[in-house]
């Protein structure tokens, strides 16, 4: 298990570009709230045509979490840059409970 948070994002690009299918590692980022796991990691790609030919630029990668959230990492020359992410955490309703006692509730 490897927990990394938003600084140690762009390092971690290199681990996931290059881990095998077959690792039975798993990746968790923490957010400041709470962990989410890794469930994919995508590169961002933009295409262009060069002489009549096809060419493909990486421009940045994709690290999807659990619950829909998404880490955007670019390229910006040699460095990695990570783009600003806020967390779609769920939020929980207390039915029948004041709101001013339910925070000191577990």
């Amino acid at each position: 298990m490897i927990v990394f948070n938003i600084d140690s994002a762009p390092y971690i690009c290199d681990i996931l570009k290059n881990k095998s299918k077959q690792l039975n590692i798993s990746f968790f980022f923490n957010d400041g709230l709470q962990l989410q796991q890794v469930t994919g990691f995508k590169n961002i790609e933009d295409y262009f045509d060069v002489n009549g030919m096809t060419q493909t630029v990486i421009t940045g990668y994709k690290i999807q979490l659990n619950g829909g959230n998404e880490l955007t990492i670019k390229l910006d020359g040699t460095q990695n840059r990570v783009m600003p992410f806020t967390s779609k955490t769920n939020t929980k309703s207390d039915y029948g409970i004041s709101n001013k006692v339910s925070k000191f509730l577990f």
